[in-house]
């Protein structure tokens, strides 16, 4: 069956899910697939025991990782910077950022018209390997979720002029979703969540080497 057209609703909401929240409900459609032409892998991983699956994206940005890390590592900026995010907040950070550091955040996905937003409060683990590989891995604390966990792996390539970016979630909403939403997920949410991030690391990327804070 195709997917249906994205939902809609008035201007001052947002016409579709967010992209952190969603990524999990994708296992609840259909296998492995492959987001058209440009490069974007989306699958999902059974979990042995247990009925919630973990969905898989991956792609390749054509900007150096730090430049994606400093997205990425940031959640206060996620409402700006990430599509489909209602409200997003830093409540706490700790640690050296050059090596390893915690943060604690509070993300609400923007859902559509009529189902209520999700907002989850987590804890996020970062690992550094400067210029070679950042990994920023989270758990729920608190939350519209039963289940809510995942992270963000940027590897390094071509010199480091490229970065493999592979983003992890296994999530369960305590809400029923329909499967026309589903179905958007699998078919243009995951994979616009990876366009987004190319283009915010590529405005990144430019604004280094033209100096630019």
């Amino acid at each position: 069956m195709p997917c249906l057209p994205r939902p809609s609703r008035s201007s001052s909401l947002s016409s579709s899910l967010s992209s952190l929240a969603l990524a999990a409900w994708v296992a609840c459609v259909a296998p492995a697939a492959r987001a058209g032409d440009d490069g974007i892998k989306v699958w999902t991983e059974a979990v042995p025991g247990s009925d919630t699956p973990t969905a898989v994206v991956e792609a390749v940005v054509d900007a150096p990782a730090a430049a994606v890390w400093s997205i990425i590592s940031r959640c206060a900026d996620y409402k700006t910077r990430m599509p489909r995010i209602a409200a997003s907040k830093e409540l706490s950070r700790s640690g050296d950022e050059s090596k390893s550091f915690t943060t604690t955040c509070e993300v609400t996905a923007d859902l559509p018209f009529p189902l209520s937003d999700l907002t989850s409060v987590s804890r996020a683990d970062h690992v550094v390997e400067p210029g070679v590989r950042y990994v920023r891995r989270w758990q729920m604390l608190s939350g519209d979720y039963d289940l809510n966990e995942g992270s963000w792996t940027l590897v390094a390539q071509d010199g480091g002029a490229r970065t493999k970016v592979t983003y992890r979630l296994r999530a369960k909403p305590r809400i029923p979703l329909p499967d026309a939403v589903l179905r958007q997920v699998q078919s243009g949410t995951l994979p616009d969540m990876m366009r987004n991030l190319r283009v915010q690391a590529a405005a990144v990327s430019s604004s280094i080497v033209a100096g630019k804070p």
